[in-house]
């Protein structure tokens, strides 16, 4: 998504503003699309758009909340979300995971990924050197489709993963999930 301004020199506040709505707009596209926590960090914004901007702004918008001296310039960050319990394994079996219990199983995944192509994810298709497949960035899983549709991010003990596959374990445990890997 672009903003255009038409006017010849838009004023500073105008340009600011713009820039911390589509910034706004970004983070909360990329939640949504990975289910992680992206936020503004509040240090250094005053380095990129300067103290005297966010004066014009705090004086032009007094509902603003915000904090000249407590806000400093955007940082994107990424919360980390890194499991601290046991990860599954071959010789693990199952194991309880952030989600719940999981399983693995090894199956040939051209029907899944051929699936997700029609659902419009041309992520690549890949291994990892631990044996786990992988669609783009996620771990593939297969989860119970009336909890997580297909496309739905998930944690595991292996990392995020996306739902793409379903199975008969998904009506006797809804919650399980089922991680695909090459063990």
């Amino acid at each position: 998504m672009s903003v255009s301004v038409t006017h010849k020199k838009p004023n500073r506040l105008l340009r600011v503003l713009t820039w911390i709505i589509i910034i706004e707009m970004e983070l909360i596209c990329l939640t949504l699309m990975t289910g992680r926590v992206y936020s503004l960090s509040e240090e250094q914004v005053l380095s990129s758009v300067g103290e005297s901007a966010l004066v014009s702004i705090v004086s032009a918008v007094p509902s603003l909340s915000m904090s000249v001296d407590a806000a400093k310039a955007p940082v994107i960050y990424e919360e980390e979300h890194r499991w601290k319990g046991p990860v599954l394994s071959k010789s693990s079996g199952t194991v309880t995971g952030p989600s719940g219990k999981e399983t693995y199983y090894n199956l040939n995944m051209t029907g899944v990924v051929n699936i997700m192509r029609r659902m419009g994810n041309n992520d690549e298709y890949w291994v990892r050197d631990d044996g786990v497949k992988m669609l783009g960035d996620y771990i593939m899983v297969a989860a119970n489709l009336n909890l997580r549709p297909r496309g739905s991010l998930v944690e595991t003990s292996l990392g995020t993963a996306i739902v793409c596959d379903t199975g008969g374990f998904a009506s006797r445990n809804p919650t399980q999930i089922d991680v695909a890997v090459t063990w």
